[in-house]
């Protein structure tokens, strides 16, 4: 058996969550301000954000570009070192083999004696 509610009559439940409904409502419209301050605010933070972010970025593009002249520049100078090492090097045999071009002519000249 199913009862039928007639229409405009209103049980204590329906004028509860009717009541339940306004409330929320106007709590509801009460807070949209609020809400709209909020969000107003989390724009804000978030253009701060991000413009301080554009600024980060662009410092650090400009500290890649300083550090990869550095490298080109160390790299350049190590290439430069690896040549002077190896003429360094040449020196030093060079000096080696007059020593011992020298030694032996004196040694020759004290035989001839």
């Amino acid at each position: 058996w199913v009862a039928r509610r007639s229409f405009g009559s209103a049980t204590p439940r329906d004028m509860t969550q009717s009541a339940e409904r306004a409330r929320l409502l106007g709590e509801g419209r009460a807070n949209s301000p609020r809400s709209n301050d909020r969000l107003k605010q989390a724009q804000q933070v978030f253009a701060d954000t991000e413009e301080l972010g554009m600024g980060i970025l662009g410092d650090l593009r400009s500290q890649r570009e300083t550090i990869e002249r550095s490298k080109n520049r160390l790299t350049s100078a190590d290439l430069d070192l690896d040549r002077g090492t190896a003429f360094l090097k040449s020196m030093a045999r060079r000096a080696q083999a007059n020593k011992v071009i020298t030694m032996a002519i004196a040694i020759g000249a004290l035989f001839m004696v």
